[in-house]
């Protein structure tokens, strides 16, 4: 129960770390509609601080506002997952370039020794969190804190089918050796391999989530025309021949 003398901006941050939660859990399908009146006995308060959390959410990306049907889950398309992950990849090849630039011993080992703690989490416990911390302490390295933040704003709207994704047998243990490679080329100040490596990390992680949302049980093959390149470095080499 709410107390009477709970101030408004604890209340309403509450209310928005609830529901935020609870959509990138998969509490809330995809598309489901979020009536404010059923959140305001959910979560035992007024209907003003769930209208903010939901204009919140909609600012990220993670709740719609429909006129004349109100608030319901974002859902993505694979055409708009495909451009986030795009987003994404030119975010994180560009913060990689820091990260190769500031990173020492001792910060490559605070990275590696988080990564080992991840992969003694029993496996039912383990979740998108552990993703997203390893990637957030490779990235702090950079010391691009507005760069980060974009980063994470990108990374919350796909939260929930990370989420999907690393529920799939094996996932984790192929992450680990992945984000571990990630890792290694940068302790070695190679940007090039390290911006390789992500772009092989990140396309795994599109295969298998276009897999996951179109009902099939293995992921396309290998070769598919889509890539987290920009289309105008191919186009480059082609004028060039």
């Amino acid at each position: 129960m709410t107390s009477a003398t709970e101030p408004k901006t604890t209340m309403n941050g509450r209310v928005y770390q609830s529901l935020r939660s609870d959509i990138l859990s998969g509490r809330y399908a995809d598309g489901e509609q979020l009536l404010q009146k059923d959140l305001a006995e959910k979560y035992k308060v007024s209907r003003i601080p769930v209208r903010e959390a939901l204009m919140q959410l909609s600012s990220e990306g993670l709740v719609k506002l429909i006129p004349y049907k109100g608030a319901v889950v974002a859902a993505f398309s694979l055409e708009e997952l495909h451009e986030i992950f795009e987003i994404r990849y030119a975010l994180e090849s560009l913060i990689l370039r820091s990260v190769v630039h500031n990173i020492t011993d001792e910060s490559a080992r605070e990275v590696r020794d988080l990564l080992l703690r991840s992969t003694q989490t029993p496996p039912e416990q383990r979740s998108r969190k552990t993703n997203w911390e390893f990637h957030q302490s490779l990235y702090r390295i950079a010391n691009k804190p507005r760069l980060l933040e974009l980063i994470e704003s990108q990374y919350n709207k796909v939260d929930r089918y990370v989420q999907m994704d690393i529920t799939q047998p094996h996932v984790q243990e192929r992450a680990f050796r992945s984000h571990d490679a990630i890792l290694q080329a940068c302790r070695a100040h190679d940007v090039v391999e390290a911006t390789l490596l992500l772009h092989e990390h990140m396309m795994s992680a599109v295969r298998r989530i276009d897999a996951l949302l179109r009902g099939t049980i293995e992921p396309p093959p290998a070769d598919q025309s889509f890539t987290l390149f920009p289309t105008m470095t191919g186009q480059s080499q082609a004028s060039a021949t």
